[in-house]
């Protein structure tokens, strides 16, 4: 059975150490710009470059599948000083498998970033749509991995256009010790990430990775 998000949040407060969401207390002027599902031929290198440019430090959450068919954006993003982390070796939700399953696909996914990566990177896993039953939970937690979430979601799933992007962004700003959950594989996202880059800037905010935010 899915745990609601709602509850992972709120059980955040009193297991940090195991379950990432905003940071908002200690974090008053820092944001965290994450991006699921890559890496991606295409997106991913664009995306790249637009952080180089503006000097912005992400985190990748990769899928294992596609990270062992393009080993070397992996390696562009870990040199370029990003936060990779595991999002499971597909995209498959955890409580559609069985305990030992869910998990495994979590640590296996993150075997290959680190022997990619050519690192010993921390243990951090997104599970794909948020989705982690307690069984899952339990198993990664004794294996020594956070897991960690987003909250604030920027909806570049459902955007059509990078206006539509830009547009959330600007009327709802995420505050700060937000984690901002973007996806590379979108076009419309590679598109407005420079002006959501501003946007955030305007607001006096600054990015610093999942594992920075969360103090690890």
């Amino acid at each position: 059975m899915r745990l609601p998000m709602k509850l992972l949040s709120l059980a955040s407060r009193f297991a940090p150490e195991l379950l990432c969401f905003e940071q908002p207390t200690e974090n008053r002027n820092r944001v965290a710009l994450t991006f699921d599902d890559g890496p991606h031929p295409e997106f991913t290198p664009r995306i790249l470059e637009t952080l180089a440019r503006l000097e912005v430090r992400a985190t990748f959450f990769f899928q294992g599948l596609n990270a062992a068919r393009w080993p070397e954006l992996v390696r562009r993003a870990h040199s370029a000083g990003h936060q990779i982390a595991a999002h499971g070796v597909d995209h498959i939700a955890a409580s559609t498998q069985p305990m030992r399953v869910a998990a495994d696909n979590a640590i296996a996914c993150h075997a290959v970033l680190c022997e990619i990566s050519g690192s010993n990177l921390a243990p951090y896993y997104r599970p794909p749509y948020g989705d982690i039953t307690f069984g899952a939970l339990r198993d990664l937690s004794q294996r020594g991995y956070r897991l960690a979430f987003w909250s604030y979601d920027s909806r570049d799933s459902f955007c059509d256009t990078a206006a539509d992007i830009e547009g959330r962004i600007a009327r709802a700003t995420p505050p700060p010790g937000s984690i901002i959950l973007f996806h590379d594989d979108y076009a419309h996202t590679v598109e407005a990430l420079p002006q959501v880059i501003a946007t955030l800037r305007a607001r006096q905010l600054s990015f610093v990775t999942v594992a920075e935010l969360c103090h690890a």
